[in-house]
């Protein structure tokens, strides 16, 4: 039978930026999502037409929406989401909503960047205005060699690009209103420009995953990402906690100031942040902030490494009931070090990928308590015309970093997956 990429790629409904709603009672104490549910709190999603009533402000559509999500009776007491959206709705659901200045601070970069530099945060010299060759030559004239240039609002990566040399001013802008169409994202949109943070092309990226408790900082989980600025398309293929490259190492004495600015920039008494930050000039440059945890398999390193769940922790910050800080600053670790991999295999190598041959390989991951988490897609078609997805996201807890990659190694080498992409096109041409 002759799968389509429709049918095995194409998302269920409502499963794109999920808003929870929570029931019954959370317990302080609780670090854990499991946790929390054992000791009496209920999760449902809220449909997303409901969040789209909510949206809107409408007093009516807003009183019918909030009667959908009563549960059996069961009282709400608030909602959370994991990604930058449905504020407004966010709003709606959780009274006196403590999250809702700092959300709407990060997803404004200009006035987000100028906060961090009163903070005393470095931050890339930009300059923000209407997408047009004139912001692009003057980005250009007073930026440095092939700015970046990203929307204004929102604190994801979607829609950057790093100027092309070999193009002229003109074919650099019509390319850039391409890249903006094909992640839907409207070419009106207020375009931030900045200088780009890189010695030599060569970008030193890390992601921070920070609990804040009762105003105090408690953990700081340091991602390195050893491949979102290696190869094209630029993703994260490999990040690994801790860090090992030396450039790193050397100036992570530093990074507590910088977190500190962060924090008190954000205003937020407790709170989960998932930060990105460059190295630049032997200084971290903070590029984005989400006043959220780290998405996916992030979350899960960041709970094996502190014990602490930072979606919990989120959750709790949301809904304005706290974890105690005795509790999350007690919590310990299973390990030390974390691996996650984003795997993928080359074009030649997808017909090999079954769902027969990775059988063997789903029950290796799913029994081993080294496995922080997985995802696995293997679909089978024999239509020429259409290419599922084919690969592989793994987290793995380890001892030591050696042994981390080690066991990542064992698992995806014998199945052909790599964690950098075969080609790049235009649609996947953003910053380096």
């Amino acid at each position: 039978m002759t799968g389509t990429a429709l049918d095995m790629t194409g998302p269920r409904p409502g499963a794109a930026s999920p808003v929870w709603a929570v029931y019954g009672t959370l317990d302080p104490r609780a670090l854990t999502i499991p946790d929390a549910c054992a000791a009496g709190m209920t999760v449902h999603q809220v449909p997303t037409d409901v969040l789209l009533a909510l949206e809107t402000g409408s007093p009516a559509l807003r009183a019918h929406a909030l009667e959908r999500v009563r549960v059996g009776g069961q009282d709400l007491i608030g909602a959370v989401g994991y990604d930058d959206w449905w504020n407004t709705a966010l709003d709606a659901l959780n009274p006196n909503w403590a999250l809702a200045a700092a959300r709407a601070l990060v997803t404004d970069k200009a006035r987000l960047y100028e906060v961090l530099r009163g903070h005393g945060v470095a931050v890339a010299p930009y300059y923000t205005g209407s997408l047009s060759t004139r912001l692009i030559q003057y980005a250009l004239d007073n930026l440095g060699p092939r700015p970046i240039f990203k929307p204004a609002t929102g604190a994801g990566s979607r829609g950057v690009y790093r100027y092309r040399d070999e193009l002229s001013v003109e074919d650099n802008l019509a390319l850039y209103r391409q890249v903006l169409r094909a992640g839907h994202i409207d070419t009106a949109t207020p375009i931030i420009a900045t200088q780009y943070l890189g010695e030599h092309d060569a970008a030193v990226e890390i992601s921070v995953d920070v609990t804040v408790c009762d105003s105090r900082i408690t953990h700081a989980v340091v991602h390195q990402k050893c491949t979102a600025t290696a190869t094209p398309p630029y993703v994260d293929g490999l990040m690994i906690c801790p860090p090992t490259d030396r450039r790193i190492h050397a100036e992570l004495p530093q990074l507590p100031q910088t977190l500190a600015g962060i924090v008190a920039a954000i205003g937020l008494a407790d709170a989960a942040l998932h930060i990105e930050a460059r190295l630049h000039l032997r200084r971290w440059h903070v590029l984005d902030i989400g006043v959220r945890p780290g998405s996916g398999l992030v979350a899960h390193a960041a709970t094996a490494q502190t014990g602490v769940d930072p979606r919990l922790v989120h959750l709790a910050a949301s809904i304005g009931r706290p974890l105690h800080p005795g509790a999350v600053t007690a919590a310990r670790g299973r390990y030390f070090a974390t691996a996650i991999a984003c795997c993928y295999v080359t074009d030649e190598r997808r017909p090999a990928i079954t769902l027969l041959r990775h059988s063997s390989l789903a029950d290796e991951l799913h029994g081993s308590e080294d496995v922080l988490g997985w995802h696995l897609n293997a679909a089978e078609t024999d239509d020429a015309l259409l290419r599922p997805d084919a690969g592989i996201s793994v987290g793995i807890g380890a001892p030591d970093m050696p042994t981390a990659l080690a066991r990542l190694r064992s698992l995806v080498d014998p199945f052909d997956f790599t964690t950098t992409h075969a080609h790049a096109d235009t649609e996947t041409v953003v910053a380096q």
